[in-house]
């Protein structure tokens, strides 16, 4: 064996010992749920998921709310949250959960790090500080998210015809360059 091919044969070696060695990635990292997660919220409620559907981005989980402790909840709430995301919402359906959520556009907005998933110590923990809490009125707060189109499909949209356009643009050119050369 050549010097050379020992040379490229330690490289190779060493590379896929560094590639096999590397750190895994690291899940999301949450602080201990507790009470306190109630300042930053805008809303706050325990219940029962009934529904989980994605759309788009977005992962919306319905709840049938028994308990709210903060903001203006109703019985069943909408609780958007990234789906692509390593802190997106766990619980399914039938899984009891205590949300504490922020409102964007009228819509609830929370993450897997501020909703707390039945049975567990911190669930027991948290829904025993928060105490009784209130009884939501009727009605149901929704995520109106069945219409229109998520940013990155309108951006795979844009991106498709502004290829197109510059095609066009470009046929346009030649056709022109070609039509004038032969009056020239």
């Amino acid at each position: 064996m050549t010097t050379q091919a020992r040379l490229l044969l330690a490289g190779l070696l060493a590379g896929l010992t560094l590639v096999g060695l590397g750190a895994a990635p690291a899940a999301a990292s949450c602080a201990e749920p507790s009470v306190d997660f109630l300042d930053g919220s805008d809303v706050a409620f325990s219940g029962v998921v009934t529904e989980r559907r994605t759309s788009g981005d977005d992962l919306v989980v319905t709840v049938k709310v028994d308990r709210a402790f903060k903001g203006d909840v109703r019985r069943r709430v909408d609780v958007v949250s990234r789906a692509q995301q390593e802190d997106a919402i766990t619980a399914d359906d039938g899984d009891r959960v205590v949300v504490f959520g922020t409102l964007v556009d009228g819509e609830v907005s929370s993450n897997g790090c501020s909703t707390i998933v039945a049975p567990g110590r911190y669930y027991r923990e948290v829904l025993a500080d928060l105490g009784e809490g209130t009884t939501p009125p009727a009605g149901h707060l929704r995520a109106d998210r069945g219409l229109g189109l998520s940013y990155d499909q309108f951006r795979t949209g844009r991106a498709v015809l502004g290829v197109l356009g510059l095609a066009v643009m470009g046929f346009v050119a030649v056709r022109w360059w070609r039509a004038r050369r032969r009056t020239t």
